[in-house]
């Protein structure tokens, strides 16, 4: 457990050509040849597919890889005789729930397109070459410029000793059916938050949170308080005894898979998965200028969806000197993980740091291979609003006394069945 929660760490810290298809611009664009040239665009390695064929496409066909890939990743689904009908002319309605697939956009595909990317169809009952290249460069392309913001942004941000954040949460989440008892919970369970953080790159991290949690039989609302140090001497955290009602420090150092100055390098060195994510994953629009607190910002849209655990391995092993095959070790039995995240940034025009950020961040766990390791959880549903401040300007993050004189908490053992990596 420790390697996943470092590898959802690096991930969370989270356009190429693409070769046309056989067809000329007057002729009707196969659905085959639309999922080549979204795969092509999106440079997906197909080598790494592993979904059955449908019964309609043979393994020597042309669209046999990028037909798995995007099975893989949900975004073809096929229709209800297991066929996917790779000859068939793509209709406008089709090309647009692929592409609302890949960028998380709900209800009405084609009128999403139209409202966000000025994608219209006029009609058409199917698509030509012109028609289907100017779909994937509208919407399946990042606007040149906001990604320009966003690296120029990330470099600003690694320049900055410390800064100042203030954030308001709300996380959802739903239990799979059977797996609760408590009748108030077999829905899930919502709660509030409201953070409030310092941070300094050497000295470290401090936190106070207040979470609005409802209690599991009456349903009311009861808050609670953290307060919580990340410093180069370790992690510790202030919470209440739920027995006496009194607040008490807690050392949880070494129940760490990395140390400060580790997530420290690792924001450092982001830029490339950032870069990464952008160009497959994830989409991002320059939405003009907003005034904020009196400034020009630059306000940016992001959206889109990492399929499946496998797939932020593998972007991970690129990275990583191709180590994707050593980071699956030990968890090739977990459930599937997708995660989408749809919002906004607003990048100071002078500064080109970060004013504020809102985020929905949805996780949605599949079922596991292996009997027994299911999670009882479906979803979580993560909506954040944040607020960034005084950057440079925080000088000191002090432990206070009492937290170094708190009570240790045991390391977390890795299971002894699993092989030991060093990530």
């Amino acid at each position: 457990m420790k390697k996943l929660l470092m590898i959802f760490i690096v991930a969370l810290l989270a356009a190429s050509p693409y070769s046309t298809a056989s067809a000329s611009s007057n002729d009707a664009v196969t659905r085959g040849q639309f999922f080549k040239m979204v795969v092509d665009h999106l440079g997906y390695d197909i080598a790494k597919a592993k979904a059955e064929l449908p019964k309609d496409v043979p393994a020597n066909s042309p669209y046999a890889d990028v037909v798995k890939i995007l099975k893989d990743k949900k975004i073809v689904v096929g229709f209800g005789d297991g066929t996917v009908r790779p000859n068939d002319p793509i209709k406008p309605a089709e090309a647009a729930t692929i592409v609302s697939r890949l960028l998380v956009l709900k209800g009405d595909a084609k009128a999403a397109l139209a409202e966000n990317y000025g994608i219209t169809f006029d009609n058409e009952e199917t698509l030509s070459l012109e028609k289907a290249q100017e779909i994937i460069n509208k919407a399946l392309t990042s606007d040149q410029k906001a990604l320009e913001i966003v690296e120029q942004m990330t470099v600003a941000q690694n320049e900055q000793t410390s800064f100042k954040a203030t954030a308001k949460m709300a996380m959802d989440f739903k239990l799979k059916e059977g797996q609760t008892d408590i009748p108030e919970l077999t829905n899930g369970m919502k709660m509030d938050t409201n953070l409030s953080m310092t941070f300094h790159k050497e000295k470290g991290m401090h936190q106070q949170i207040t979470i609005a949690v409802p209690d599991p039989m009456t349903n009311e609302l009861q808050n609670m308080t953290v307060e919580q140090y990340f410093v180069p001497e370790g992690m510790f955290m202030k919470v209440d005894d739920p027995e006496t009602g009194e607040a008490h420090w807690l050392d949880m150092s070494a129940g760490l898979p990395f140390s400060f100055a580790e997530l420290m390098k690792t924001n450092e060195e982001s830029m490339q998965i950032v870069n990464e994510f952008n160009r497959q994953y994830f989409f991002y629009r320059d939405l003009g200028m907003e005034v904020v607190n009196g400034a020009n910002n630059y306000k940016l849209a992001f959206q889109g969806k990492i399929h499946s655990l496998e797939d932020m391995l593998g972007m991970l092993g690129t990275i990583l000197n191709d180590q994707s095959d050593q980071l699956l070790v030990g968890l090739e039995n977990m459930p599937n993980i997708a995660m989408e995240m749809t919002g906004y940034i607003w990048v100071d025009e002078k500064t080109k740091l970060p004013t504020r950020q809102t985020c929905k961040f949805v996780i949605v766990f599949g079922q596991a291979k292996e009997p027994g390791m299911d999670l009882p959880i479906e979803s979580i549903q993560y909506d954040m609003d944040m607020n960034y401040s005084a950057f440079n300007e925080v000088q000191e993050i002090v432990l206070p006394e009492e937290a170094k004189n708190a009570e240790k908490l045991p390391g977390f053992e890795e299971p002894v069945d699993l092989p030991q990596t060093d990530i």
